[in-house]
């Protein structure tokens, strides 16, 4: 996905949600399950906000300054979700996609920015969806992009930020393919980190589906159950645990 696809989804998405928020702020999140419909909108505002911040220029990284906005009352909350993500918008379609900019990751610049914005709300707008029994899928593109941004900065995150993990034993080579965008990645953990190949590779185990359920189960918002699952099914088990991101 390219940068004005990625605001794209931000902005319909982010609409989405808020949309979907109306009129039931008490709403339980099963798939946030310390959250209520109100909790999601903040955290989703809050996070559009302090991107933004990065975004503009305003700050230069997370201890230049940043200050956290207030979280407003149930009644004023849509409202100020929805200027935030205009606001959003408007920072980050002025932003370059090669323009450096702070971010947590191995790419600094404003295309990591533009593509977490996109996955960040589509994620979230699915968990609306899905909280209020509406249909929840997410499209074959954001999927595979979500996919793939996964694989490359949020699977050895644990490793980047030296979190402590208990052992789960052997994984082996995992191949995992979006069935509905022929498009495939080959992970593996048998060295010292992890290693995110393009294409098919040999592997102990392949995961097939459809991109929204590869994402959804590697976002711990879905169960396996939806994937084809061979070779080393165990091994995809201790996969996913080890890919946990928090």
């Amino acid at each position: 996905m390219d940068t004005p696809r990625h605001l794209t989804v931000l902005r319909e998405s982010g609409t989405l949600l808020a949309d979907a928020a109306e009129g039931r702020p008490h709403a339980h999140v099963p798939t946030c399950p310390e959250w209520n419909v109100s909790d999601l909108v903040w955290h989703v505002g809050e996070t559009h906000h302090f991107w933004r911040s990065v975004a503009s220029g305003e700050i230069r990284d997370p201890d230049d300054g940043y200050v956290q906005p207030e979280r407003p009352e149930d009644e004023e909350l849509l409202d100020w979700y929805r200027e935030g993500l205009a606001e959003t918008l408007t920072a980050l379609t002025a932003l370059d996609p090669e323009e450096p900019r702070w971010t947590w990751s191995p790419q600094k610049n404003g295309a990591f920015i533009h593509r977490r914005m996109a996955q960040e709300t589509a994620v979230h707008a699915w968990d609306m969806l899905n909280a209020i029994g509406g249909p929840a899928r997410l499209p074959a593109d954001v999927a595979s992009d979500g996919v793939d941004e996964f694989l490359t900065f949020f699977l050895g995150l644990a490793e980047m930020l030296d979190l402590p993990r208990e052992p789960v034993g052997p994984i082996g080579a995992v191949l995992l393919t979006a069935t509905d965008v022929d498009r495939s990645w080959s992970v593996d953990h048998t060295g010292q980190h992890w290693r995110v190949i393009q294409g098919v590779t040999r592997a102990n185990t392949t995961v097939e589906g459809a991109a929204s359920d590869l994402l959804l189960t590697l976002w711990r918002r879905a169960d396996p159950d939806s994937l084809r699952i061979t070779g080393d099914e165990q091994g995809f088990a201790r996969f996913l645990k080890v890919a946990e991101t928090e």
